[in-house]
């Protein structure tokens, strides 16, 4: 899930040259009071803010607001000229003495639209409010925000009864004065801007004991209608802490809160995660999602990524938390979860895939497996290359360094160095610094029988220019394996290995540990290629107004429509429609039918969603329903199924789903009777 829109958007003092003292700059001292009635989405504010001596800087302010006064050492300031939606007061150094600006803020904010769906509400940071809630992220500029600093602050909220506001930062107060209720909070970490939250909660309240008995305060802000899950999440949140205490340090904060949103969210911020009411039910929720936004406490708020050289918190963060929660379930689980992200990976089309040092934050799905799954995949190589004992004491060493500053991927490589005592400087020079990743390839295989062992000889082989790497390869003997690791830096290699067994089978990479490009009997077509290819080409029969519909909300590119009349197109197919005109559809272009697994399923089904790879290798995803309801209630559940290869629907509901069969780089070896010799005669 993403960070909070301050960290995501607002990158201002995030961006400096990287030095540390432009990196770590003197932070401004904020002290802010605002009054919010959701009723009527009237924001009041007024602040003063005391700047420390050093560089100029400038203020914004969103130009919703009217500024009714503004004032730096007692002298009025008039605004500048609006730029993109801003109101800007550049603000020049002063070397010898802190400065002290006085602001008063008043204005509108937008009504809260509850119908988004979740990406949109990720786009989307708008400052909004209703009586089910409020959201001000920092990056709307909803208070003045002083591009060029970070920020400490104490802040005072003042709203009507029955409503409860949280930010980052610990409650220091919290009174109630002519029926309002007035809260105060205080954050001391320097950040960027304030991400506030508020809503008709009910809180609940547990202490927990954290590491060197320290008292930490859990809460969950929840809506009514879903107070009785409060008890559960506290649980886990306290089983998480427990957990990365254990492997990184403290936890940095003396508070965690979960709050519930009535917008399909999911944001992590310090000190607390927003997410949406709806997303709150879902079972696994709290054993897999929970876990990553504790987690971002360390990695992203507690360490800052240096956002100028890549987020890198992101990648660390998914490694530590999803991948490390499969882990905990078994291999196989782990194993799963990479070759999904690898999935991922190959549905990238060749222009949206992009260096990790380019990524800064999560707009759309191609950053989501560039910036996390493709850099948790870093993280396992990594560890893989130092060994488990290195890697977790360079994890510590990392955050007792960097604790409450920004840090970088050189900084991540400097911690891995000292705690594995090796040179990773080719390491961390290939795998942020380069796009894509190595298309590798088992070319060839043979066994050998020298004395009393075998020997298999293979040939490996991958594109121009060539990647440092560190190949798994396991050798098979009936129902056992031997895993080998082997090193390939060129274009094409060969290579023996021992074993004293009889070998009957070699296969590539079988349990997805390399960062690499499936081959396509690996990566069988998944809903996500229509999601995220530009070129994708779609083409509505039958209820064409729901199908539109869908489709500009299942993809994350322009639609390119073509009729139902034009010849078959070479380029990605997506045919959305009713069940009898995508079947006609089908057949007059002689494209398979609905796939038996999809056709076994319950009589109830109301719609039917799959892929299919075409000879020309360009996929095909079909989505098919019995009517044009059937058709819009996938709306909002389909963007959500990326990974899967076909899905059964009752309405809204998925029913069945799964990903075609994943066929590894394998070769059987084989021989006649009485040879030594074996011979490649299939490549499965």
């Amino acid at each position: 899930m993403a960070r909070g829109l301050a960290f995501a958007l607002l990158l201002g003092w995030l961006v400096a040259p990287c030095v540390n003292a432009a990196r770590d700059p003197a932070p401004v001292r904020a002290d802010i009071q605002v009054r919010i009635d959701p009723e009527t989405r009237e924001l009041t504010g007024a602040g003063v803010w005391t700047i420390p001596p050093g560089e100029s800087l400038v203020i914004v302010l969103a130009d919703r607001f009217d500024v009714r006064r503004l004032t730096v050492d007692g002298q009025p300031r008039p605004a500048e000229p609006e730029r993109d939606g801003q109101q800007q007061w550049p603000l020049a150094s002063n070397e010898r003495a802190a400065r002290r600006v006085e602001i008063e803020w008043r204005g509108l904010l937008d009504p809260l639209e509850a119908g988004l769906d979740h990406r949109q509400v990720l786009r989307n940071a708008a400052a909004a409010s209703s009586p089910r809630g409020t959201f001000l992220p920092g990056a709307a500029e909803w208070h003045p925000v002083f591009i060029g600093r970070p920020l400490q602050y104490t802040l005072r909220v003042d709203l009507p009864p029955g409503q409860y506001a949280i930010v980052a930062g610990d409650l220091v107060s919290d009174r109630r004065i002519d029926r309002r209720r007035l809260q105060a909070y205080q954050f001391e970490q320097p950040g960027p801007a304030i991400d506030l939250m508020a809503g008709p909660y009910h809180v609940t309240e547990r202490k927990f004991s954290g590491a060197g008995n320290r008292s930490i305060a859990l809460r969950t802000l929840f809506h009514a209608e879903i107070v009785d899950l409060a008890a559960g999440y506290l649980d886990a949140t306290e089983r998480y802490l427990r957990m990365y205490e254990r492997w990184i340090g403290p936890y940095p904060y003396g508070s965690f809160s979960i709050v519930s949103s009535p917008t399909p969210t999911g944001f992590g911020m310090p000190t607390l995660t927003y997410l949406g009411i709806d997303v709150l039910r879902l079972p696994f929720i709290r054993d897999t999602s929970l876990g990553h936004e504790v987690l971002h406490n360390w990695w992203g708020n507690g360490v800052y990524p240096d956002y100028a050289t890549g987020n890198w918190s992101e990648g660390l963060t998914t490694f530590m938390a999803d991948h490390a929660y499969r882990e905990q379930a078994g291999p196989e689980a782990a194993r799963e979860l990479r070759l999904a992200w690898l999935r991922d990976l190959a549905a990238l089309d060749a222009g949206q895939d992009r260096p990790l040092r380019e990524f800064t934050s999560r707009t759309h799905g191609s950053d989501q497996v560039v910036g996390y799954h493709k850099a948790a995949m870093l993280f396992l190589m990594l560890r893989d290359a130092i060994g488990e004992g290195a890697f977790d004491q360079g994890l510590r060493r990392f955050w007792s360094e960097h604790r409450g500053s920004i840090a970088s991927w050189d900084d991540l490589r400097a911690a891995f160095e000292r705690a594995s005592q090796r040179d990773l400087a080719g390491f961390f020079a290939q795998w942020p610094n380069r796009a894509g990743a190595p298309d590798l390839r088992l070319e060839s295989a043979k066994a050998v029988q020298d004395a009393d062992e075998w020997r298999v000889d293979f040939a490996l082989s991958q594109d121009r220019p060539a990647y440092a790497l560190r190949v798994p390869v396991a050798i098979g003997h009936g129902p056992d394996r031997q895993l080998h690791w082997v090193e390939l830096d060129r274009e094409r290699a060969t290579f023996s290995l021992r074993s004293a067994l009889r070998p009957d089978s070699i296969t590539l990479d079988p349990d997805a540990r390399l960062l690499r490009r499936l081959a396509p009997a690996e990566a069988p077509p998944i809903l996500r290629q229509a999601m995220l290819d530009p070129a994708t080409v779609t083409v509505l029969v039958g209820a064409t107004e729901a199908g539109e519909v869908l489709a500009q909300r299942f993809v994350e590119h322009p639609l390119q429509l073509r009729s139902i009349e034009a010849p078959l197109a070479a380029a990605p197919l997506l045919l959305v429609g009713l069940e009898r005109d995508v079947n006609r559809y089908l057949a007059r272009h002689d494209l398979p039918p609905r796939p038996p697994e999809l056709s076994a399923t319950s009589d109830r089904a109301t719609a039917w969603v799959w892929t299919v790879a075409r000879e020309t290798g360009a996929p095909i995803t079909v989505v098919s329903a019995r009517d044009a309801q059937a058709l819009a209630a996938l709306g909002r559940p389909l963007q959500h199924y990326g990974r899967q290869s076909w899905l059964v629907f009752e309405g809204g509901t998925a029913t069945a789903r799964g990903t075609w069969r994943s066929r590894p780089q394998s070769i059987r070896l084989e021989t006649a009777r009485g040879s030594q010799a074996f011979r490649d005669v299939d490549r499965q």
